[in-house]
């Protein structure tokens, strides 16, 4: 399982009926910090202007600590592994009750709230257990970090907008039409009604080097086997390092406020396999598209258009995300 959130849109292929996800591939990142007598919690830590990463194990969480690390910056993040705690890795575990008595560790200036059940189908399916992780526990988790003076960043995801315009504007009023961007355009009320110490990031399709149904179908493709992406489904990519780059910049900048990161342009899943399949000189035969109607897949919901108006972010964060088969080659052919 892919997130990234890190767009967090899904898309069972019939390669693989697997649900694709923004950034997140591994079991749910999330958490709650015990404190209650007689329970297990992990050490104290006394640091000072120290990053805490919420959703560690997760794909974004993951290369997010990666990123600050390299950058030789101090660094909290949070997992459902309770036997892998240290000094600097505390127990959260969102799908359950978050202790009432949580408070950020001592010395944390800026919390990313990167722990999310971000497959469709399974917010679709179980939206009160996938709503406890996206809405309750992140929202009241935000509480506590800006009632103890931490900036706040949760990314979001351009599927808050149901897709039926291109480039929707910051400003425009939210028009979800999956039960993963309802949670996701409920948890940006909610967090908004607690201050304005936040930022919001709403994200695009989000690409990384291990994005499970492209790198199959690198792997059929030098096998000389067919693949089937759809021809009738699209994303706007963003490179995963520049995701993670922007949301530094905002961090570091304590960029108050919605933000848009978005790809220049929708490209459909097909294309990409097209232009795969020419990187790799494989025969376009090997492509074999098919619209999502003819493939006896069920989707929730599947947008016209995913891009977002990122041009004023990406003026105030100085990054700009390359063209949609340049991201693709910037992530897979290095």
């Amino acid at each position: 399982m892919l997130s990234e959130h890190f767009n967090n849109v899904f898309l069972f292929s019939l390669d693989d009926k697997e649900m694709l996800t923004g950034l997140s591939d591994g079991p749910l990142s999330s958490g709650s910090l015990l404190r209650e007598k007689g329970k297990q919690r992990c050490p104290e830590m006394r640091q000072t202007n120290t990053s805490l990463i919420i959703g560690a194990d997760g794909v974004m969480g993951s290369a997010l600590k990666k990123y600050l690390s390299s950058r030789k910056k101090k660094v909290i993040e949070s997992t459902r592994r309770r036997n892998t705690c240290t000094t600097s890795r505390i127990f959260l575990d969102l799908s359950a009750e978050v202790d009432d008595e949580w408070i950020p560790p001592p010395g944390v200036s800026v919390a990313y709230l990167c722990a999310a059940v971000t497959s469709l189908e399974k917010c679709y399916t179980n939206p009160v257990q996938s709503a406890q992780v996206n809405v309750h526990n992140t929202v009241k988790l935000a509480k506590k970090c800006m009632e103890n003076g931490v900036f706040v960043i949760f990314p979001s995801t351009n599927l808050v907008f149901d897709g039926t315009v291109p480039f929707r504007k910051i400003h425009n009023d939210v028009s979800p039409r999956t039960e993963y961007g309802r949670q996701k355009a409920e948890a940006e009320k909610r967090l908004h009604s607690l201050g304005e110490d936040l930022a919001i990031v709403r994200f695009t399709k989000i690409i990384d080097p291990h994005l499970p149904l492209i790198t199959r179908w690198l792997e059929s493709l030098r096998s000389n086997h067919v693949i089937h992406p759809f021809s009738d489904y699209v994303m706007a990519p963003i490179p995963s390092s520049l995701a993670i780059e922007c949301l530094y910049r905002i961090a570091k900048d304590r960029l108050r406020g919605i933000h848009h990161i978005s790809g220049p342009q929708d490209i459909s899943y097909a294309d990409v396999a097209y232009h795969m399949a020419h990187r790799l000189n494989a025969e376009p035969n090997l492509v074999s598209s098919i619209k999502i109607g003819n493939s006896g897949v069920f989707l929730e919901h599947n947008p016209l258009h995913t891009t977002l108006d990122s041009t004023e972010t990406g003026k105030k964060l100085g990054i700009k995300i390359p063209e949609a088969l340049s991201s693709i080659d910037m992530v897979f052919f290095p």
